[in-house]
């Protein structure tokens, strides 16, 4: 086997192309399976009629027999979906500092990658296709890759502007005897312009001294991620154990015409493109690239993909060794219509790994492809239930038109209700006994579904309830993992192609320049976590309810975030109320603020005013209270010292107000002591089992 080298001139593509369908070759099993389980989730099989009913010639056990969808794969898949979208958009995003000593920037990091999630507008729809990939063929592959979209506008230029750039240029448009000179002069500074539009810009800076040049602004530069599909999308080696040791990797896109022109912009060859789009058929039926491989058009019309009017382009990603044996990945862009190829390089970043992420339900053995998705696992109890539905479903239409039994030569003209059948005597005619109806039909299914349930995590009854939820913890568990290596890639694109200036932005700290181009801002370490239990709003208050309580008994030195607590309680049952209910805790701190000097200024104006009753911090406002008799810049301690001592009045009303708020911690204290007997510690005490 021969060492992948980089070469300066150029990659070998009929090398790749031979890779490719070598690789596509081995996939066959594989996508046999694929089609399979997509067939059993979408119920879908020869001869399938939209009617529900059996038709034609080899109909069982009769022409119009019952047919119906079992439907026991896909809404299993449909709930998990949701589940794993869910735990994606409410997991817990947190960097991981190395050393003690980046605590506090792996706190910005975390602040930064949670806000960049939020600004890949197209996360929440890849991570649901990507989810119901994994669910359907047991695995899933994630890219990561840096989006930049430019749109073209006008943008105002002045002569002064000119002057700065070039100021033997500004001097000859002020000439009016210089022309075709000047237009020369200008196609430096402004390649991309037609004539006609250099012409407009040179009369319009000569009349006005402004003019308009079209240039190029981004509307959008960010990482992004896409979902693929293997064997539609993505083609590996099969027995590959790990991506990252895949010789390589092929992904296959479509272009319209006038996108694929566009690359030329990203460096691509545009005679290459030329010839493309001069070569392309403009269509690709069903991905079929065998008679066998990647067929999608049975049953339904889902799944069938018809590219009419796209380009196909394959994308390569292929470990090289350079000339320094330097493991790098480089890009090949390649297409059947045209020879060589349309864009080779290097990757920029994250040392010579693929831009590419793999998720499996799960581990069974090294083998990626081992991976089972849930068709596979409950295709045969699928196949029970729908056999169950369709014998009731034909025993009722038994029972409703059973079949009729008469005198050879004597068939009735019709038979059902209202029908009149002349009989010469009694007995010619009558219906076939049918068999008893049993309700272990139903009882068979029930228990087939309760078996589908708890294979993929549900709870069939409070026994299993802990199994079931260790099942489910586990998928979300695979599904974050995998997705704590997106958003390693994801912080290495923005390291490599973002810069400070959009971590300034969005964090607002200048060490942000330094923290993205220091070399130890590689070995973050991101951790993504949720807790399926979430889901059981019942359960998580339970919890929330305990915490409650241990945070009342031993939060002995008021560090407890009862703010936080609050919030988490409220979210719980109704997040909308939450953001609703609870007001920031500098807004919160704020008002108290507020509160306690409008109350000082009412007790300053003769009012006696007493402390609410409820959503009160004593603690706030009694240091609010004591910063007034200290003296503020409005009003010194003196001016306060010497009026409490001329006005008994005011000072028994100050008196009183601090009373009250005294009262309320004393009762926060004597709640403690009633539980533990005596006045509580600094240190909790040690609690040892017996």
């Amino acid at each position: 086997m021969e060492i992948q080298e980089f070469s300066e001139k150029g990659p070998d593509v009929d090398a790749i192309k031979k890779e490719f369908d070598d690789a596509k070759a081995d996939l066959s099993f594989w996508m046999d399976k694929a089609e399979q389980a997509r067939e059993c989730r979408f119920n879908e099989w020869a001869g399938k009629d939209e009617s529900g009913k059996k038709n034609g010639p080899e109909a069982f056990p009769w022409p119009g027999a019952s047919d119906l969808d079992p439907n026991l794969v896909n809404p299993l898949i449909d709930g998990d979906v949701a589940l794993l979208s869910q735990s994606l958009s409410q997991a817990n995003l947190v960097a991981a500092p190395v050393e003690s000593g980046d605590i506090g920037s792996a706190k910005m990091v975390s602040e930064f990658l949670k806000w960049r999630m939020n600004s890949m507008t197209e996360l929440p729809r890849e991570a649901a296709i990507g989810a119901n990939y994994l669910l359907q063929n047991g695995i899933t592959f994630f890219g990561t890759y840096w989006k930049r979209e430019t749109t073209r506008v006008f943008k105002d230029i002045s002569l002064e502007e000119i002057a700065q750039m070039s100021p033997e240029l500004a001097m000859a448009i002020q000439d009016p005897e210089m022309k075709e000179g000047v237009e020369e002069m200008l196609f430096p500074l402004f390649p991309n312009l037609k004539k006609r539009r250099v012409r407009k810009m040179i009369n319009e800076l000569r009349s006005k001294g402004v003019s308009k040049v079209p240039t190029e602004k981004a509307v959008v530069n960010r990482p992004a991620i896409k979902a693929y599909e293997l064997g539609r999308e993505i083609i590996i080696d099969s027995n590959v154990i790990d991506l990252e040791s895949a010789r390589s990797i092929h992904c296959i896109h479509y272009y319209s015409p006038e996108a694929l022109m566009q690359k030329v912009n990203e460096g691509w060859d545009k005679k290459w493109i030329e010839e493309v789009l001069e070569n392309s058929k403009g269509f690709y039926a069903n991905e079929s690239y065998s008679s066998d491989l990647m067929s999608y058009d049975s049953g339904n019309f889902y799944g069938t993909q018809d590219y009419e009017g796209m380009v196909r382009v394959i994308t390569t990603y292929r470990k090289e060794l350079d000339e320094d044996d330097v493991p790098i990945c480089t890009i090949t862009c390649w297409a059947d219509e045209a020879e060589g190829h349309g864009f080779h390089s290097p990757m920029e970043y994250d040392e010579g790994r693929y831009p590419f992420v793999c998720i499996t339900r799960e581990n069974l053995n090294h083998r990626l492809l081992d991976s089972r998705g849930y068709p596979e696992l409950l295709k045969s109890y699928q196949e029970c239930v729908k056999c169950e539905m369709d014998s009731r479903r034909d025993r009722a239409s038994m029972s409703t038109m059973p079949a009729a039994e008469y005198i050879q030569g004597r068939k009735p003209e019709r038979i059902g209700p209202g029908s009149q059948i002349s009989v010469r005597r009694r007995g010619e005619f009558g219906f076939v006994e049918i068999p008893r109806y049993s309700p272990a039909s139903m009882e068979v299914e029930m228990q087939v579904r309760q078996l589908a349930n708890k294979i993929t995590g549900r709870a069939t009854s409070a026994e299993d309830a802990v199994e079931a939820n260790s099942i489910r913890q586990h998928l979300v568990n695979q599904w974050l993992n995998g997705f704590k290596q997106v958003l390693n890639r994801v912080w290495c694109l923005d390291r490599t192609y973002g810069g400070p200036q959009i971590w300034f932005r969005v964090t607002n700290n200048e060490q942000g320049a330094q923290l993205m181009l220091d070399e130890t801002a590689e070995v973050y370490d991101f951790n993504i976590t949720w807790n399926s239990m979430n889901q059981d709003e019942e359960k998580v208050l339970q919890k929330l309810d305990t915490v409650g309580k241990l945070m009342s008994q031993y939060d002995r030195q008021g560090v407890g975030r009862y703010d936080v607590y609050l919030r988490k309680v409220i979210e719980a049952i109704d997040p909308n109320l939450a953001g609703q209910l609870i007001a920031p805790a500098e807004e919160a701190t704020d008002k108290e603020i507020q509160e306690t000097s409008a109350d000082i200024a009412k007790i300053a104006s003769g009012q006696v005013v007493n402390v609410p009753q409820q959503g009160v911090n004593s603690q706030l406002r009694l240091q609010k209270l004591q910063e007034f008799l200290e003296g503020t810049p409005e009003i010194p301690a003196q001016d306060v010292q010497q009026r409490m001592q001329e006005d008994e009045n005011f000072a028994k009303r100050l008196q009183t107000y601090a009373g009250q708020l005294e009262m309320m911690q004393a009762q926060q204290r004597n709640s403690i002591i009633g539980q533990l007997g005596t006045a509580p510690g600094n240190v909790p005490g040690t609690s040892m089992a017996a």
